[in-house]
Order: C-alpha cells, then structure tokens, then sequence
C-alpha cells in the first residue's frame, strides 16, 4: 500500500482526496501555496507542507493544467523515490510533461471522472470521489501502474479504466470537455437574447443542468479545451454537423421523429455500459494486458475481490 501521500493543489478534487484519506487515517499531507486555502485546510484537520517530503510514497499533483509542467519537474526533484500521479483532464500533455521531468515509470496518468462546477478547498468533500470512475493511462511503469490501481480501488472504491493517453483525450473529448463547450455556447446564446431577464425566469431543469458548468471558472475552462484541442475539435465538428442536420429536419417532422428515435434507441450505450467483468487474480497481469492488447481494460473490486473487464478502444 502506498502509506505516505503528499497532495500538490488542496483545490476542489486535491481537498476531495486528502479529505478522504484523512478520514481513513491514512499518512497524508497537503501542499499549497495559497494561505487561505492552506488555513481552510488547516481548519479541516488536514496536515499541511511547505513542500513536498522526500521520503513520500504517492505525490499526487492536483494544480492547474498550465502549472503541470513545473509542478511536475519540482516534484521529480523533491520526492526521489515516489510515484507520481496527475489528476489532470488531459493525459497526453501530462506524459510529455512527466516525461520532461525524468520521471519515467514513477509517472501515473489519473484521472477522476467526478466533480462539480466549484472550485477551492471550501467545496472539497471527503465523499466526492468515492465509487468515483478513475481513468489512468498506461505508460507508466508495470508495478508503478499497478500500485495505483490497487490504491485507488481500496482506499477510494474506484472502478480503473486502464486505456492509453490519446484514447483517454479522445474520449474526455466527447464526454467532458465537449459538453463543457456546448454549456458555454448555450448560456452564451441564452444572455445574448433580447429578454434575458424573462428567459432566466422560464429557465427550469433542462437548462440549469446543461449548462452547470458554464461560467463558472474560466480559467479551468480554458486549460482543458485548450490543452485538449487536438482531440476536441473533431468532436466538435461532429457536433455542429449533428446540430445542422436537426436544424434541417425542422422543416421535417418525419425525419426528426427518426433522428430523436435513432438517438434513443442507443441511449444505454454510452449512459449505461455494462461491460462484463470477470474474476482477476493479478494486476500486474492486467496493467500488462492493457499495454499488450488495443482494448481498455476495466479493474474494480467487488466484496474485496478483484474483478476486471476488457472494452473496446472509442474509434
């Protein structure tokens, strides 16, 4: 087990995970440089660091896509010894950067699909990211890989998506970061309008969910379409030609009954994958798995043990 974890970043998802580790008594720390999320911290009962310790297990780095680099590079130098993961939205930068830094196998891709639209150490939840879906990218050392899958699936209940950093951007893509945009373009649409004061009152459940997420932190925004922009164009474009053709079938009750129909019809597809699991006996073999064969390998534990799960790699 990874006993001593430093947290780089007491943000939202850094807070998160240093909350719950502290609820299990786990040996962990939190690094920040911002004094009144260091004093929130505090005030929450967390242990908080100037720096990073040498003598870490785990250094997970929590701080903005744009300061990743450098975080990185710092800690390869500060913790030695440790394995290093990011929780970035984006994996491929994240490997260069790790790569950069000399961290070779030590390095972990991660990802915590969960979240909400806030931001700062005063919305962090000791619960937000237990039973959350975690990806992690392969490329990392074996062991190192493995370790991390283990830690994840005990001390936070997370189902792995073990899959390869390119395939991770492009499926963040059309998941998260492109629904990020839409959110965007549709509050940027609604307070364009001649009345937007009366369309605020008429607002209800459809808006307020799709776009949550929107407007509430730029910056964030920013990094992760920008960094992802490779990947998330062509989603876009799909998008948009999606949008052309229901604006289209407009004019067209019978085609636009099947275009909603054909959409329904495949609903379960991507809200409620069933993928099947079977026994797993060793992680090590399936981290290697997920490096050997072009599918994504999935790790969860059920009743303590270990199953595992083979997807097919997004097109």
């Amino acid at each position: 087990m990874l006993d001593r974890v430093d947290v780089v970043g007491a943000g939202l998802i850094g807070g998160s995970l240093a909350l719950r580790l502290a609820s299990l008594g786990r040996s962990v720390r939190v690094v920040d440089p911002d004094p009144e999320t260091r004093a929130r911290a505090r005030a929450a009962g967390l242990v908080v660091a100037d720096d990073v310790a040498p003598e870490a297990d785990l250094v997970v780095i929590a701080t903005p896509l744009d300061t990743l680099a450098e975080t990185m590079a710092h800690v390869a130098a500060s913790a030695p010894a440790a394995i290093v993961i990011d929780v970035g939205s984006v994996k491929q930068p994240a490997a260069r950067a790790a790569a950069s830094a000399g961290l070779g196998g030590r390095h972990v891709g991660a990802h915590p699909m969960a979240g909400t639209e806030h931001t700062g150490f005063e919305h962090a939840d000791a619960e937000l990211l237990v039973g959350a879906t975690w990806a992690v990218a392969r490329g990392g050392g074996t062991e190192e890989t493995a370790r991390v899958v283990d830690w994840l699936t005990t001390d936070l209940e997370a189902t792995v998506v073990l899959l390869g950093a390119a395939e991770h951007d492009r499926a963040v893509a059309l998941v998260s970061h492109a629904p990020h945009a839409l959110a965007h373009a549709l509050l940027a649409t609604a307070e364009a309008a001649a009345q937007p004061t009366v369309a605020g009152l008429l607002a209800a459940g459809s808006f307020r969910d799709g776009t949550r997420v929107a407007g509430r932190n730029a910056a964030r925004t920013f990094n992760m379409l920008s960094e992802n922009a490779g990947a998330l164009g062509p989603v876009l474009d799909e998008v948009i030609a999606e949008l052309a053709a229901l604006r289209a079938d407009l004019a067209n009750p019978e085609a636009l009954r099947a275009r909603l129909d054909r959409a329904a019809a495949t609903d379960d597809v991507v809200r409620r994958p069933d993928p099947d699991f079977a026994a797993c006996s060793s992680l090590t073999d399936a981290v290697e798995a997920a490096v050997r064969e072009s599918q994504a390998v999935v790790v969860r534990r059920r009743g303590g043990a270990l199953e595992v799960a083979r997807v097919p790699a997004i097109s």
